[in-house]
């Protein structure tokens, strides 16, 4: 498959944004198409809360996985792409049809290409073994140029049941999967994920101190967009924390957390997101703390736990912040935080690979699922070497994250 990513793509610098088209033009071209999906219903939900960010979702009810999409933005036009494309992407992963080999790792090892299984997150509960057959499919390894098998498993999301045989070697989520006006456009965003999960994973396996120390000093903060969303939560009354996760791969990565801490009732408003640019990096991690708060309020996503709506649940999700709420004043600066504009997409893919490679990350798979009927790129990227997302159940604190823990440095 050609990924047509060789060629630059130049962005429009738009709304925050770094795409090759305005979001009203790709509202306009997949708002007509919704319903091959399984959307039934678009519905803003914004007014739910009292912050005013736009949150939308995209109701799929027959989904394979999750059912509920949700997006977020600047804009209401902002957010209804997002949701749908939220949607449009689970979707192409739910309903796989490329070709896969059902084989053994040492029957097909001698003739192809494996992605370096060894650096692969680990499952709790779940040992592998080079003789069990286990469904594999083409990727291209973007560093190297190489075509090479990758697990299936960390692929699809068709997590109907039965599932299919040799399930739960591998790790099951949507971490890395992504869409976008281009594959080149899909596969910097999904990247930039990856990225961010492992950042994720690894600031909870710092110290208290080294959490401390990454809080961001709001004060110094100058996009205007993100001005606009801090004023936001501000006069709605929430309290909000940031903290720089950027992790040794350079790629500006940001932790979000509003809260109202006069209310026993409230939820945490949690989000986070990556970007070469630390501007819409911060964008989309404030965008999702709004958009999670909503999660809580609209009640609409069936993978939320009944603990969570509890007041111990609530009560241990302020503990594991509680790093924010006391101590001397944040004195990192929004300046601080490594950054990079690009003009083109291609610049871009440029600088991810040149940080993964520089902290020791050799090989990034790309695994496209755009179909050409609908003519909309979506792609799933894996990532040996990178932790899984920490949060997810199953999860096993990798090489990265156990240095972190207490077992060497890291280098």
């Amino acid at each position: 498959m050609d990924f047509g990513i060789s060629g630059g793509t130049k962005k429009l610098l738009r709304d925050g944004l770094h795409r090759i088209c305005t979001a009203q033009q790709t509202l306009d071209r997949i708002l007509p198409i919704k319903h091959k999906f399984g959307i039934t219903r678009i519905a803003n939900v914004t007014g739910l809360d009292r912050v005013g960010l736009p949150v939308v979702l995209a109701i799929r009810p027959n989904a394979r996985s999750i059912s509920v999409s949700q997006g977020k933005g600047s804009t209401l036009v902002l957010a209804k792409v997002s949701a749908l494309m939220e949607a449009i992407e689970i979707w192409h992963a739910e309903h796989f049809d490329r070709p896969v080999f059902f084989a053994r790792f040492d029957d097909l090892s001698e003739q192809h290409d494996f992605i370096d299984l060894t650096r692969l997150p680990e499952v709790r509960g779940r040992t592998r073994n080079s003789a069990e057959r286990l469904h594999w499919v083409y990727a291209q390894e973007l560093m190297s140029g190489r075509k090479v098998l990758v697990p299936v498993e960390m692929v699809q999301t068709d997590y109907t049941h039965p599932l299919f045989p040799g399930t739960g070697c591998f790790p099951s989520s949507t971490n890395g999967l992504a869409s976008g006006n281009s594959e080149l456009e899909a596969t910097c965003h999904a990247i930039c994920e990856v990225i961010e999960r492992d950042a994720l994973a690894l600031w909870h396996h710092g110290s208290p101190d080294a959490q401390k120390s990454s809080q961001l000093d709001l004060n110094t903060v100058d996009d205007p967009i993100c001005l606009e969303a801090l004023r936001k939560f501000a006069e709605a009354g929430l309290e909000c924390f940031v903290w720089n996760v950027t992790s040794d791969v350079a790629v500006a990565s940001f932790m979000c957390v509003i809260f109202d801490r006069q209310s026993e009732t409230d939820h945490l408003g949690l989000g986070s997101g990556t970007h070469p640019d630390r501007s819409v990096a911060l964008e989309r991690a404030l965008n999702e703390a709004a958009q999670t708060r909503l999660n809580y309020i609209s009640g609409a996503r069936e993978d939320l736990s009944f603990e969570e709506y509890s007041a111990s649940g609530r009560a241990q999700k302020m503990t594991e912040f509680a790093v924010a709420l006391s101590g001397p004043m944040p004195s990192l600066k929004f300046c601080d935080v490594p950054s990079s504009s690009n003009i083109d997409l291609e610049s871009d893919l440029n600088f991810l690979k040149k940080c993964l490679w520089s902290a020791g990350i050799n090989e990034v798979a790309v695994v496209g699922l755009g179909r050409e009927e609908f003519r909309i790129s979506v792609v799933r990227v894996i990532v040996p070497g990178l932790e899984a997302p920490h949060d997810d159940e199953g999860y096993v604190a990798g090489v990265r994250a156990r240095r972190l823990s207490g077992e060497g440095t890291m280098g």
